[in-house]
């Protein structure tokens, strides 16, 4: 009997810390635009993962791969010791066009315009896109429209 109760116990706490985590992301997901830039790439998968709604859980990921190509940048920036090169022309590009399209797309959001975040995501598509081929040393194919 003991046993039984104990079990009742433990799967109501369970269940009870589950739908409170999923509730305290949940409102990360009711406002992308609200502290994101302060998440890690690892703190913006779990909210993707929490998220209901496709497109915005896509944005958080979108977000949290594109944080870590520029990251890849930088890094190889630094390891090309035979030939150094102080151009990060292609890590600002990048980095300027998201903050830009993230800019826009908070202020279409805000007006209540849905498409906001669609659009938003497929500028992160194109500018990973972008990023990728420029990581592998395709700047032509990066360079195409």
């Amino acid at each position: 009997m003991k046993v039984r109760i104990l079990l009742i116990l433990g799967v109501l706490g369970a269940l009870l810390t589950s739908t409170g985590n999923a509730i305290a992301d949940h409102k990360d997901c009711g406002s992308p635009f609200s502290h994101t830039s302060k998440y890690s790439p690892e703190r913006m998968r779990q909210v993707a993962e929490n998220c209901g709604e496709t497109a915005i859980a896509n944005l958080f990921y979108n977000r949290a791969y594109h944080a870590e190509l520029l990251e890849k940048f930088q890094v190889i920036n630094r390891l090309q010791s035979h030939q150094p090169n102080h151009d990060l022309t292609h890590y600002h590009t990048q980095r300027i066009f998201i903050a830009l399209s993230e800019a826009f797309a908070k202020r279409a959001w805000e007006q209540g315009h849905q498409q906001a975040i669609t659009h938003l995501n497929q500028n992160y598509d194109r500018s990973i896109e972008i990023a990728e081929h420029q990581l592998k040393g395709y700047d032509v194919l990066a360079a195409k429209p």
